[in-house]
This record gives C-alpha cells, structure tokens and sequence, in this order.
C-alpha cells in the first residue's frame, strides 16, 4: 500500500507514468532537485497522514540530498513513521 502511495506520488511530482517509476534509483533519473525533494515529501505526509521527521530525512543522504534519496527509501520511512 504505501509503495503505491509513494509511486503515485513520484509519477504525478515528476510527470511520468506510474509503471516507469523504479522505487530502488535515486531521484536524481528523475532530475529532481532538493525542492522536489521537499513537494514529494510534502505528498506522501498528506496521503499518509503521517510527519515525516527531517531529522530522519536528513539520514537518507547529506541534508536528504535529492541526487542519492530513492523512492524505497521514502516508502521504508514512510512505513517506519506509519507503523
């Protein structure tokens, strides 16, 4: 359930179909900068209803660095914060 939130999510943030989204690249394939980075994450806390934390963002590369962030591990915070 929550990759598909979080696919859904990437597709419409960066324009591409859902079935092209590879939750295990970094979302630097898909351009994205740290601004995108932040509407996505913005995204997935209001389809989820949940927070996620930026000290636990920043965990997922050097100031959540768009360029190494994957869509998986949204999907595992995500999940984490979900419970």
């Amino acid at each position: 359930m929550i990759d598909a939130i979080v696919t859904k999510a990437i597709a419409e943030q960066f324009g591409t179909p859902e079935a092209s989204v590879d939750l295990d690249k970094p979302l630097s394939d898909l351009d994205a900068d740290s601004l995108d980075l932040v509407e996505l994450v913005m995204a997935i806390e209001d389809a989820l209803d949940i927070d996620l934390p930026d000290d636990e963002l920043d965990k997922l590369g050097p100031g959540a660095d768009a360029t190494k962030v994957t869509g998986r591990q949204l999907v595992d915070l995500s999940t984490r914060i979900k419970g």
